[in-house]
């Protein structure tokens, strides 16, 4: 099956024929898993998931047709994309990349809440002195504004964001609550586990 060219057909397809198009999964927790069940919640779609180790995997079955979409991030699909491997027909950020411009984001073709940016932080064991985590922030921070590695990230359309502590723990707090209320919402949370199911595995031993 041949995924459409427009990501407006694809959506129409999806609806006429919900759970006949396969998205492939990076595993099952991993950002592209979550991606794909916020888009069908977003467009009111049904697929079905088929779950590789890892976006290498599930990238190479999407390239030979076994699975028809995926969310994957740039640094993982940049060369697919560009060999012509593989065809982007949105981006999740909040707008076009530098790197892809011609390809719109989901909020230009009307899928609202899909607004997804894969992120990276620095995390030391609980108790480390304060001293010592502002020495680490300092020199990592050093080295993101290094303007060969800042030209690098940028050329897979990654933007270096370097911060203190207290910025990455609001980030974290911001999206554990975001991904709480979908992994609710979308039936993701394992039946067995009681209560809130994110903060039974947050929970200190």
């Amino acid at each position: 099956m041949q995924t459409p060219l427009d990501l407006g057909t694809l959506v129409a397809h999806m609806k006429r024929e919900p759970g006949r198009f396969r998205y492939a999964s990076a595993g099952d927790g991993t950002p592209p898993h979550f991606a794909a069940e916020l888009f069908q919640l977003a467009t009111g779609t049904s697929m079905r998931s088929t779950t590789f180790e890892g976006a290498a995997p599930a990238i190479a079955s999407t390239i030979d047709g076994r699975t028809q979409v995926m969310f994957a991030s740039l640094l993982t699909a940049y060369r697919p994309v560009g060999a012509g491997q593989l065809r982007a027909l949105a981006v999740a950020g909040p707008k076009r990349l530098p790197v892809l411009p011609e390809v719109p984001t989901l909020a230009e073709l009307g899928v609202r809440g899909m607004e997804l940016t894969q992120w990276y932080g620095l995390f030391a064991p609980a108790g480390t002195a304060a001293t010592m985590v502002e020495q680490l922030n300092g020199a990592l921070a050093a080295v993101l504004r290094d303007p060969e590695v800042k030209e690098g990230f940028e050329s897979y359309g990654a933007a270096p964001e370097p911060g203190g502590s207290e910025l990455l723990a609001r980030r974290v707090e911001t999206e554990l609550e975001r991904w709480q209320r979908i992994v609710r919402v979308s039936g993701l949370a394992p039946s067995s586990i009681d209560g809130d199911p994110v903060q039974q595995f947050l929970e200190p031993c």
